[in-house]
This record gives structure tokens, sequence and C-alpha cells, in this order.
């Protein structure tokens, strides 16, 4: 009795046993809650917390409707009745205020805003009825725009003939950084809200000032701070009747249906539109991910009044009570891991997450009480993690130094193996780059190869043509001449022969003028085929031009002349759409291959007249300079974007449509230019036009 009391040996022994246990679950317990707390300030962590809320509201479901709220939907189906599109004449709403009065209506809240004027007999009609009714209430629309330096609020009321005769309120609502409305405003800066508007109609305090009732129902945070609104459900929970029906309630609609209830007007479309055509009036909901339909504006309201009327707002947490709800949980969590087997962990974890989700779905379904899921599951998650790691901690240190040894010794093979393997890489790397480079560069010169040879072929067989088709045409040119002699001389013949044998007025008139006839038809006749052949003959000295076989010997050309064959075998594309304006200098002949200049034009020509979709322009221009001839080809074209213009000399490469390019005409070119020691530069912009320069030395540097 005098000693006091003393713990047994083994019992102290086990408490020893136990404190660095108890000691690491504490220290991990607040680690866990440490994290938590810091995770809770980002942004993306409460962007989740929100969708906790929204779980919750799942895992509740919808509520039965409300029975004092009813809900007259402007529709497809009112549009269709009614045989109206929006705006309908506001004496229609004058109409249906009288009938909800007549049929007993507490409240009636029109979720439309009224701020322009319209046909002032219908105005007039409208006032009348809403100061008739005194139950009415309207909206008031104003949004804030909050900045560091400056707040404005911009407020549209209703129109001062209807303001007078009713009570209006804000329908201000939050949206969330997801786009869901969960949060609305009861009491903004200069008025109420319509929901609380329509709320104290209802019970008989349209004052404006909150009574003791409104003290019970509502706590002073709800008023100060935007409040959670609590869904019954998602849209069409609250009963719902269309337009038309309310206008003809007495035959389409049970008796009393609207007797001692507020009811709402407003817009409710049943279909969901595609997001590119969402209104101002269709928001989410905690209900829409489910539901996959957005919730109307009025819908949106009618929960607000809801909440008011059974004062039950969705309540949070104070961030102490918060906290200190959680440090507890983790304390409580992170004893339970201490003494479980790593085996059976995760499946505690598991256990404790769906604990506290249920927990978290009874107090927000019995008690209309928030607990944030997202923070209670992560914190299990942390300290499950914190255990694990502690244990791999552990078993990691003692088998550290095992293999520290072995680590050793094989890092040496593992760097020498490694080296050799790099070395190895990179020479088939290298080998590997000298083959594309190769076969590449073998393509490229098969390919021009394979074009020059054809080119070359084409231009032998158009010259041997040319040349066939040169001496009969030059024949009957020539022949055209005598023809038009003899017919002269004819006609001269046929002028003096006397009228032999005297005929009727008519017979003789017809004699007189048949032979003139049929001499102006043989002169148009002749002139027409003079004009024919020395066209062909023109086209003839073109293709011998343009196709000249002068792949050996360097001579002297006329650029002009190789420009006006090109541009003349040009003429289908060109014809009367592109307008060419030329500004030739006095140009010397140069030294060159004159077949191979020319195909440099035809390809700068005739990409310049593809690259005009419609109508344009090509500009070509020509220059001395010193012992240096100057060509440039403008068009006012499509253009080449800018970070194409350095690979358009570069083989295969085109912008132009499949099928239309081969993408070496301008790597040709470039060759042809190069091979005479030229320079070819090219400048584009879009939607401007392109511009080719060439330079020519007059003296070939091959020929000096």
């Amino acid at each position: 009795m005098g000693s006091g009391f003393r713990f047994p040996a083994n019992q102290h022994a086990t408490l020893l046993k136990l404190n660095p246990q108890i000691l690491s679950a504490a220290l991990v317990a607040i680690a866990a809650f440490g994290i938590t707390l810091i995770l809770s300030n980002l942004s993306f962590f409460a962007f989740i917390e929100l969708k906790g809320l929204d779980l919750l509201f799942t895992l509740r479901g919808p509520l039965p409707p409300a029975k004092d709220i009813v809900i007259v939907a402007i529709d497809e189906p009112s549009m269709a009745e009614m045989g109206r599109q929006w705006p309908w004449p506001r004496i229609t709403h004058a109409q249906l205020i009288q009938k909800l009065n007549q049929a007993g209506a507490r409240v009636i809240g029109f979720d439309i805003l009224f701020a322009e004027p319209s046909n002032p007999e219908d105005d007039q009609a409208f006032a009348s009825a809403l100061q008739d009714a005194k139950n009415v209430v309207l909206v008031s629309v104003f949004s804030i725009l909050d900045d560091p330096l400056f707040r404005q609020t911009i407020r549209v009321d209703p129109a001062p003939l209807f303001r007078n005769a009713a009570i209006a309120g804000n329908p201000l609502i939050k949206i969330d950084a997801d786009g869901v409305v969960r949060r609305t405003y009861l009491q903004t800066p200069d008025i109420p809200s319509f929901a609380l508007q329509a709320f104290r109609r209802f019970m008989g305090n349209p004052a404006g000032h909150p009574d003791a009732l409104e003290q019970r129902r509502l706590s002073s945070r709800t008023w100060l701070q935007d409040a959670l609104i609590n869904y019954r459900g998602p849209t069409r929970t609250f009963t719902t009747v269309s337009y038309y029906q309310a206008l003809d309630d007495q035959r389409m609609l049970p008796p009393g249906f609207f007797a001692d209830k507020i009811v709402l007007v407003g817009w409710s479309l049943e279909g969901m539109p595609e997001p590119q055509r969402l209104t101002g009036d269709l928001f989410l909901t905690p209900f829409s991910w489910t539901s996959g339909t957005l919730m109307p504006g009025v819908e949106v309201q009618a929960n607000i009044i809801n909440n008011l009327l059974d004062g039950r707002f969705i309540r949070q947490l104070d961030p102490v009570q918060r906290w200190l709800l959680l440090l507890a949980l983790a304390l409580i969590i992170s004893l339970s891991f201490a003494w479980i087997d790593p085996a059976a962990a995760s499946l505690v974890a598991i256990l404790w997450s769906g604990l506290f989700v249920a927990l978290a779905s009874w107090t927000f379904t019995k008690m209309d009480l928030w607990l944030p899921i997202l923070a209670g599951v992560m914190l299990v998650a942390l300290i499950y993690i914190g255990h694990l790691l502690i244990r791999v901690i552990n078993a990691e240190r003692e088998r550290r130094l095992l293999l520290e040894a072995a680590n050793r010794q094989l890092e040496s093979k593992v760097l020498e193996r490694t080296r050799e393997l790099i070395d190895a890489h990179h020479e088939l790397s290298e080998r590997h780059l000298l083959l594309e480079t190769a076969y590449r560069d073998l393509a490229t010169a098969q390919q021009q190869l394979i074009h020059a040879e054809k080119m070359a072929s084409l231009g032998m067989l158009v010259a041997g043509i040319a040349h066939e088709l040169n001496n009969p045409i030059s024949y009957v040119h020539s022949n055209l001449e005598f023809i038009e002699d003899s017919v002269e001389r004819l006609a001269g013949l046929v002028s003096t022969l006397p009228v032999l044998h005297s005929r009727s007025d008519d017979t003789s008139s017809q004699s007189a003028t048949s032979p003139q006839t049929t001499l102006q038809t043989l002169r148009e006749l002749i002139a027409s085929c003079r004009e024919g052949s020395a066209r062909v003959k023109k086209i003839v000295l073109d293709l011998r031009t343009f196709s000249r076989t002068d792949d050996h010997d360097l001579v002297l050309a006329d650029i002009h002349e190789g420009i006006e064959s090109t541009l003349n075998l040009l003429t289908r594309q060109y014809g009367e759409r592109i307008t060419i304006h030329r500004d030739y200098g006095d140009l010397p002949p140069i030294e060159c291959h004159p077949g191979q200049i020319n195909q440099v034009f035809m390809n700068l020509l005739q990409n310049a007249a593809q690259s005009i979709p419609d109508r344009g322009e090509v500009w070509i221009q020509t220059a001395v300079l010193n012992q240096w001839v100057r060509m440039v080809i403008r068009d006012n074209g499509n253009g080449i974007p800018a970070e194409h213009l350095d690979r358009v000399f570069d083989p295969f490469f085109t912008t132009k449509d499949v099928g239309m390019g081969t993408g070496l005409g301008l790597s040709i070119s470039y060759g042809i230019i190069e091979k005479h020691g030229g320079k070819i530069r090219v400048r584009s912009e879009i939607h401007e036009g392109t511009e080719f320069t060439i330079e020519l030395p007059v003296h070939s540097p091959r020929g000096s």
C-alpha cells in the first residue's frame, strides 16, 4: 500500500517496444495531415473536391418533388401550340397572370427580363395585370466586374412601367471553375435575390427586411456569404407544366393545381443542345454528369426557393472544424496501420476510404452537411503510403549494405559494356546516315538524268516535227500568193467581158452580181488561209527556237527570243486571264545552251500561270549589269509560304496538289543556271505573289 502503483515488468517492456510504433504512426499522421493541408489550398484540389460534392448528390439521389412550387415552362410544345416564336406579346403574359391568380396562385415569379418596351398597348395590359395581382416578382439582372484597381457593377432593371407595379429580385448565381452552378447569393449589394423576394412574398413579408422566421431558417453566414444550393434532383424534378396548359388550366389541369403555390415562369428546354449552342439560361448542375442534361435557370431558382422554404441549404464545416476532423481521422487511421500486417494494408486502406465515403454520404443525406471526401480519401492514401515508405525504407536499409559491394563490382562492367555499345551504335548510325545520303543522291541524280533524257528526246522529236512541218507549210504559204495573184487576174478578165445576151431585169441583175460575189468569197478564203498558214509557220518557228538541240556547244542566243517563244507555247495557259507586262532592256546575245535556258523560262512561266487561280498579272523585266544579264519574272499569284522558300530548289519538293507536279522543275532549273555559271533567287509572300531573279554572264566561264 505504501509503495504506490507500478507496472509489471513484462507490461513495461511491451510499452517500450510499442512506443516506436506509436511515435512513427503519429509522425506519419502529422505528415499526411500537413500534405493534405497544403494540397487543399491548390485550385486543382478544390476543383476535385467540388466533384466530390457532385458525387454526394448522386449517392443521395433525387428527392420527391416540392409541394409548394410549380414551374410554367416556356418550351417547344408551347411554341407549337401557340403558333408563335419568341418573344410573345406581353398581353399573353398578362393573361397568364390573370389565369394564375384566378387559380389561387400565391406567388408568381417571372424568370424573364422585361427591360425593353414593346407594343404600348401590350405593355400597359401587362403593367395593369402586375398592379392588380400584387404578388408578382420580376428579375433585375446585374453583373459585377472585380479588378485589383476598380469594381464595376452593371444593373439592368425591368422597364419603369413594370418596376413600379411589381417587386424585382436578382437571380444571381455563382458558376464554379468547372462550369457547374453550386452556389447562390441571397443578398446582393443593393437588391435582394429573386428567390428571396419570392420567398418573402410567399411568407407574407414583401417589405424586404428579414423577419424572425427568416432569421431562424438562415444563419448569419448564409446572409453574408454565398450559399450552397441543395438540389432536389436533375432537371424536371419539380412539377412542371407547359405555358399553353397554364393558359387553359381549367380544361388541361386538375382543379386547385396552382392553389397556394409559388408559380415560376421561365425557359425550360427539354433537349440538351450542343455545347457550341448553349444559351445563357441553361446551366450544369451536380446531377448533369449522371443525367446528361442541363438545368434551365428557372429550375435553379426553384431549388433555391425550396431551400429557403425548408431552411436546408448545404452546410460546410468551418476551416478549424474541418482540420480538427481530419487530424483526428489521421491519428486514428495511422494508429490502426501500425499493427496491421503489410500484406493486408492495402485492403485496410480501401476499407477506411469506403467507411469515410459512407460517413460523408450519411451526413450529407441526413444532415445536409458536406464533408470533404477527397481530403479524407487522400489522407487515407497518404497514411498508407507513409507506412509503406517506412517499411520499405527499413527493408532497403538492411539490403543496401548487402548490395553495395555487388553494385560496385557490377558498375565497372556495366560502364565498360555501355561504352562499347555506345561506340557501336555511333558507328552504325554514321554508316546508316552515309548510306541514306548516298541513296538519296543516287535517286536524285537518276530522276534528274531521266528527266533530262526525256527533255532531250522530246526536244529532238519537236525539232524534227517542226522541221518536217516547216517545208509543206512554206509551200502552202508561198502558193497562196500565186493563187491570190491568179484570182486577181481572173477578176480583171471577168470585169472586161461584155454582156452577150439580153435577159430580163432579174436575170441580168443576178448574172452581173454572181461573179463578184464569188470573187469576194475567194479573196476572203485566201486571206483566211494565209493567216492560218502564217500562224502555223510562227508556231513551228517557236517550237524550233524552244527545242534547239544544243547540248554540246555554247552558242550566242537572244534571251528575248527565247522568252517570247516560250510565251507563245504557253498561250493556251495564259490566254486572256493573265496580263503580261514586258519591260525589256537592250540585252546583248549571251553564250549559252538556248534549249536549256528556254526550259528554265518554261518552268518559271508555267509555275507563274499555275499559281494564279483566276485572273492575274505577270511582269517580265530584263536588264544588263556590266557583263551580266538579269531576268526578273514576277507574278501576283498565291505565293509560297516562308517556311518552304529554303526548299523550293530541292529535288522532289513541291507545294502543288498530288498529280500536279513532280518537284523536279525548279531543281532542274537551278542546275541549269548553275551549269551556266549564273545565279537564281526567289522571293515570295503569301497572297501577294512570287518573284524569281536569274543572273547569267554574257560570256560563259566554260566557253572562256
